[in-house]
C-alpha cells in the first residue's frame, strides 16, 4: 500500500512538472467581445474587423449565436475593433491594448441605420 502511494505522489509530482514545463507562446493575448443592436440585443452573424492600431489589416471574423466574438494568439500591442450587420457599422474602438497573457474585452455597438 506504501508503494502504490508513493508512486501515485511521484506521478503527480512529474505531471505536474510536466504541466509546468510546456512552452507557452510569448508575448500573445486575445481580445474577445460582443456586438449589440440599438436596441441592446446581441447581433449573432455580426462581421468583425480587427487592425493593428497603425492602420494594417489583420483579421475578421463572425459573431456566435450569442454576438460574441474573439481573436486569440495576438501580439502585444494595441489594435482597433469594427463590427459590421446588414448595413449598420459600429464606432471603431481605437488602441484596444492587448496584453501578454491577457484577454482584452470590448462591447461593440451597431448603429441605427439612417
Amino acid at each position: 500500500m506504501r508503494l502504490r502511494l508513493a508512486i501515485a505522489g511521484l506521478l503527480c509530482a512529474a505531471l505536474t512538472v510536466g504541466v509546468d514545463a510546456v512552452p507557452r507562446p510569448a508575448g500573445l493575448g486575445t481580445v474577445a467581445g460582443q456586438v449589440l443592436g440599438s436596441n441592446g440585443k446581441a447581433v449573432a452573424g455580426a462581421r468583425i474587423t480587427l487592425q493593428a492600431a497603425e492602420g494594417r489589416r489583420l483579421q475578421t471574423t463572425d459573431t456566435n449565436s450569442q454576438g460574441r466574438f474573439w481573436f486569440a494568439s495576438l501580439p502585444e500591442g494595441q489594435y482597433n475593433v469594427r463590427a459590421s450587420y446588414e448595413g449598420r457599422v459600429s464606432e471603431w474602438r481605437p488602441n484596444v491594448w492587448v496584453a501578454t497573457g491577457e484577454q482584452t474585452d470590448v462591447v461593440l455597438h451597431l448603429r441605427p441605420k439612417k
